[in-house]
């Protein structure tokens, strides 16, 4: 336990942020109660989770350790060790159960989900991951998606552009300032990302995913309400910075969530 309380005092930083409120993100350590409209962030840089390497390598099962076996870059493989610890962890917190317990499974299109027949089916998350850093969001009954993108100023965007973004996209990009450009590219990139994980599709539905209402003003407001194609049901969208170079998104389902604020509606 001692272990555990050490590597999030030091090491992941735990923020909390309420669906459907205008709320800033609030620091914390390990929250002991996910109550039903929070989304609790978790984040950590691997060089970081380094010095935990024994808790966390302790925490995975057979089959993590057997996945992690099939990477050929020895680096890459701890990665995947050191975060799918973390996940686990933060999991067995929250399920009451331990760590190397904590059973998983495949959901729609590939997404990780909790595999519990009884108690906490309603304990929902989702990871993300740079060659940097690692991003976990967790929700009670809110479907989750979670990106979490670096945003470098020498990458050359304009090419994956061309198939990522909508027509509409593409104009909107027009109007922005050139320097501003790339900024704008990143966000659009993690919310599309952190929206289609929400609902379980596939990526290949980037380029329909338009998001061209927001772009003018996506730099300046941190959340939005959206309708996603013909679903009945509302998203909450927030964006935040996470480190100096990182960009994080957030998409969960508004289902019974309170309505006290009102971020800017589109659809897409």
């Amino acid at each position: 336990m001692m272990q555990t309380n050490n590597l999030f005092v030091d090491t992941v930083q735990c923020n909390v942020v309420d669906i459907g409120e205008r709320t800033s993100l609030l620091a914390c350590r390990f929250q002991p109660v996910l109550k039903e409209n929070s989304i609790h962030i978790f984040s950590a840089r691997y060089n970081n989770l380094e010095r935990h390497s024994r808790i966390l390598l302790n925490s995975v099962n057979r089959e993590d350790q057997k996945t992690a076996s099939a990477f050929r870059n020895p680096a890459e493989s701890n990665k995947y060790l050191f975060r799918h610890g973390l996940l686990r962890i933060i999991l067995a917190h929250y399920t009451n159960q331990k760590p190397e317990m904590v059973r998983l499974k495949t959901g729609k299109n590939g997404k990780p989900e909790l595999d519990l027949k009884r108690d906490h089916t309603d304990v929902l998350f989702n990871l993300s991951h740079t060659s940097d850093m690692v991003l976990i969001g967790v929700t009670r009954k809110h479907r989750i998606g979670i990106d979490i993108v670096h945003m470098d100023t020498a990458y050359r965007f304009h090419d994956i552009a061309e198939y990522m973004l909508t027509p509409a996209e593409k104009a909107g990009m027009q109007r922005i300032e050139p320097v501003l450009r790339y900024q704008i590219f990143f966000r659009l990139w993690a919310i599309k990302e952190a929206v289609l994980k929400a609902t379980g599709s596939t990526l290949s539905l980037m380029e329909k995913t338009d998001l061209s209402g927001i772009i003018e003003d996506i730099m300046g407001a941190s959340e939005y309400t959206m309708k996603y194609q013909d679903m009945k049901q509302s998203f909450f969208i927030w964006q935040f910075t996470c480190g100096s170079a990182h960009l994080g998104a957030i998409a969960v389902d508004t289902c019974n969530a309170p309505k006290k604020s009102k971020p800017k509606i589109f659809r897409i």
